[in-house]
């Protein structure tokens, strides 16, 4: 799906394109751009699958610097991994990665007013028996949620979706008397949480990342369902040719529209600023023509309710490009793997696509 954005590049270059002002898409590529998690932290790759599906937003940071007399502004991400977690917050990120609906009995809180930003997320979650409250009706959404308020919450969550019957490890500091006593033995026996060594540490705030993590491993855990399989690959397929097609008749109205209905998140960005840095192709004098080198495969890495990962191999293109005053041939290794996310329509849609290799060679 990179064929277009990793060609269009040289196009700009060597000016066969005109570049026209970057026209804002659904979420800017800036606030993808994940700024206080390296790539060695312990949580990246669910930080940053939680970020690039759209689950979370994280905090949009902006700096501003000069260079060479001129003022320009940086948008970046945080994370903020270590930070707490507030019980709202967890409720929001919750709600979203499982694609949750309100029920038809929701319960309420005197804490949780119309117009406050969770409120939805909680009508939700109260609705599907996932929050009940405190012992004296609040929910106190603003309150930092504990390790174990975390495990009662997924469990209840998940409880419909994941085989719960195993018991797990038993934690000295979760003691029967708990209230997540329950919560806490069965999610740790299918691996969702696993504690401080031999202790759990119950009370202790949850950090951002904890919670991401969490509710990650579980989502993992919850098996397909019957033509995921065949979805996703129909999806990653119909991105393949259509994108080709598109991008050989220089329809870039097709080529938004195609984005939008197979890419979320941080592909869809990607995708459309890609479209706009490469400005209007239909009005340039250039000739584009493809051709397909073999044939490719598609397969599935790995398939659950809620994220897929796909291979795509001998993805290869033999791109010509004539001009009045110059052309150009390239071949381009599209080969990679596309990571995808059932949205709330149970739409596959790819979030994220990872080539094995983006060197290319002109010929002229």
């Amino acid at each position: 799906m990179k064929a277009l954005y990793v060609f269009l590049p040289s196009l700009v270059l060597f000016g066969f394109i005109t570049v026209s002002p970057v026209v804002a898409a659904e979420k800017s590529i800036d606030l993808y751009y994940l700024d206080d998690v390296d790539y060695d932290h312990w949580a990246y790759n669910e930080l940053e699958r939680f970020l690039y599906s759209d689950i979370i937003d994280g905090y949009v940071e902006t700096e501003s610097f000069e260079e060479d007399g001129e003022e320009y502004e940086y948008t970046y991400v945080s994370i903020k991994p270590k930070n707490s977690i507030t019980r709202a917050e967890f409720t929001k990120i919750l709600v979203n990665s499982m694609n949750l609906h309100a029920g038809e009995t929701v319960k309420s809180f005197p804490d949780v007013k119309p117009a406050n930003w969770y409120y939805e997320y909680v009508k939700i979650a109260s609705s599907q028996g996932i929050i009940n409250g405190k012992p004296d009706g609040t929910f106190r959404p603003n309150d930092k949620i504990t390790r174990n308020e975390m495990a009662v919450m997924i469990y209840r969550a998940f409880e419909s979706t994941l085989d719960f019957s195993a018991t797990g490890k038993v934690f000295p500091d979760v003691p029967q008397e708990n209230f997540a006593y329950e919560a806490v033995l069965k999610t740790a026996a299918l691996g969702i949480i696993k504690g401080y060594g031999d202790v759990f540490k119950p009370y202790n705030d949850a950090t951002r990342a904890e919670a991401i993590v969490m509710i990650d491993r579980a989502l993992h855990l919850v098996p397909e369902t019957d033509g995921d399989q065949h979805a996703i690959i129909q999806t990653v397929d119909r991105n393949i040719q259509d994108e080709m097609k598109f991008t050989e008749q220089q329809d870039v109205e097709a080529l938004k529209a195609l984005y939008r209905e197979t890419t979320i998140g941080y592909q869809l960005a990607y995708s459309l600023d890609s479209l706009d840095m490469a400005g209007m192709i239909e009005e340039s004098d250039a000739t584009i023509t493809m051709e397909q080198i073999g044939e490719y495969a598609i397969s599935a890495v790995s398939v659950s309710n809620h994220f897929a990962q796909v291979r795509m191999d001998n993805l290869v293109y033999k791109v010509s490009m004539t001009a009045p005053d110059m052309s150009f041939n390239t071949t381009v290794d599209l080969s990679g793997t596309a990571y995808l996310k059932k949205s709330d329509e149970s739409k596959w849609k790819i979030y994220n696509v990872v080539l094995d290799e983006e060197d290319y060679e002109l010929e002229w």
